[in-house]
């Protein structure tokens, strides 16, 4: 069989021909992991609930991850279909080549492009290289392949990963980077963003009614909200009152069982997550995990994508529109970085922050995105308090800078009292006090729902005097 001069029966033809598709489809697939399709698949798979909020829709990025999986698959069945007369099923298709070809990708390491190569040298080119030695086939296999699992999860790129990190670390030990002058979080501004027309006395939110069950469970029973144009809504209450989960709510991450949810005067209580906050709605989580395999420039690129798309063929061929937009959204992802004085850890991996600078990479992708209504969940949870202090200065900031609305829930009480315009308190799921911070912290139903009704109790926290 020929094709294009090329005798497909000759193994070494087949073989350079193999190679260089196999090349190819390296180079494209090393390529798309760096364009913002590729950053949104990762995104995905590593916090969907945090890409949806981000605009990123998971089922459009699970259909491309698929069709692209699925063409390179097809491109490599049609390259052996040319060097064969006929296929013995039973024999091409085993279950033992099945299971031998996934042992290949997690001993090579998953999710990385080098990795199922390496993989399949351990598996395929070593036992052959020795002529099927028993030793050596024992090692490839079985046994070698638990050790392999046991001690080293992230496969053979692990120890490459491993071994970069060190030498990297003794580079920075033996030659420590110039310090830099560091320039305050105020001094810096966002770039111009275009301003969305809502019309002026129009409420940002307005939850009426809102309810929510878990398998007969009331979580949410009947909560009214409303959060106006540029003003802080703190929402308080006891653990379990039920607080983040009408906030999902009205994120979508959770279904409602009635009430209506209006943004911007339209309502979205029918609307999934990605498309809710693509009506310039934002989301702050109360565990600030973000993506574990991006770093802090990638993940703040993920959120950029909610200003701007990008297209899939011109991303994976590398051609126009995809240049410009990726130079762009590189440029306003360096602005919001220096605005968060977050330099030092741009390509830093999220899982390598502490919790505190998570938070920080957090309101960074609220920054991109641009919101007019932000829904933060607690965003001192799991921060000392020295770094605390500075999150209420920066929220106010935030929302100067962006021209938004905010809605916090908050446990830090000082903190929740000193930036809210307004307050709700909730308890079992229903609102029971709002009003101004003062107004909410003086009433006796909310000192009732966070200190009881024993009058000890009471003069004990001071709220008697």
């Amino acid at each position: 069989m020929n094709l294009f001069g090329i005798n497909m029966v000759d193994k070494r033809q087949f073989y350079y021909v193999a190679l260089v598709v196999l090349a190819l489809a390296c180079v494209v697939v090393a390529h798309l992991r760096k364009t913002g399709i590729g950053r949104n698949i990762i995104a995905v798979r590593e916090n969907e609930d945090m890409a949806a909020t981000t605009t990123v829709s998971p089922t459009r990025m699970k259909l491309i991850a698929f069709a692209t999986a699925g063409g390179i698959a097809g491109l490599g069945g049609a390259v052996y279909m040319t060097s064969v007369s006929s296929v013995q099923v039973e024999l091409a298709f085993s279950a033992e080549k099945s299971i031998t070809l996934l042992a290949t990708s997690v001993i090579g390491g998953l999710g990385t492009v080098g990795g199922p190569i390496l993989g399949a040298l351990w598996t395929e080119a070593l036992p052959r290289a020795f002529n099927d030695n028993d030793t050596i086939n024992l090692l490839t296999s079985s046994i070698g392949l638990l050790i392999l699992v046991m001690y080293f999860p992230g496969g053979f790129m692990q120890l490459g990963y491993q071994l970069r990190d060190a030498i990297v670390g003794w580079a920075a030990r033996r030659y420590p980077a110039p310090e830099r002058e560091r320039v305050s979080a105020a001094a810096r501004s966002l770039p111009h963003r275009e301003a969305i027309d809502i019309a002026v006395g129009t409420p940002l939110l307005v939850a009426s009614d809102v309810r929510v069950t878990f398998g007969g469970v009331n979580a949410v029973g009947g909560v009214s909200v409303t959060v106006g144009q540029n003003e802080i809504v703190g929402l308080i209450g006891a653990n379990g009152a039920g607080k983040s989960t009408f906030m999902n709510a009205v994120s979508g991450l959770v279904k409602t069982s009635g009430g209506s949810i209006e943004a911007f005067g339209a309502e979205i209580a029918h609307l999934p997550t990605h498309k809710r906050h693509g009506r310039t709605l934002g989301r702050g989580y109360q565990a600030a995990r973000l993506y574990p395999d991006l770093t802090v420039r990638e993940t703040i690129l993920v959120a950029l994508e909610a200003q701007e798309r990008t297209p899939y063929f011109p991303a994976l061929l590398n051609i126009p529109p995809y240049r410009g937009i990726e130079r762009k959204h590189n440029v306003e992802a360096a602005e919001i970085i220096d605005f968060l004085g977050l330099g030092r850890y741009a390509d830093q991996h999220a899982s390598n922050l502490s919790t505190g600078t998570r938070r920080i990479v957090e309101f960074g992708c609220l920054l991109a995105m641009s919101p007019k209504l932000i829904l933060l969940d607690e965003p001192t949870g799991g921060v000392a308090q020295k770094e605390t202090e500075a999150f209420g200065p920066l929220i106010r900031r935030i929302s100067k800078e962006l021209g938004a609305s905010v809605m916090i829930i908050e446990h830090d009480m000082p903190l929740v009292m000193s930036v809210s315009d307004r307050m709700y308190c909730l308890e079992t799921g229903l609102v029971i006090a709002e009003g101004t911070p003062a107004e909410v912290r003086n009433n006796p139903r909310v000192i009732a729902s966070y200190l009881g009704t024993d009058e000890r109790a009471i003069q004990r926290s001071g709220s008697g005097q």
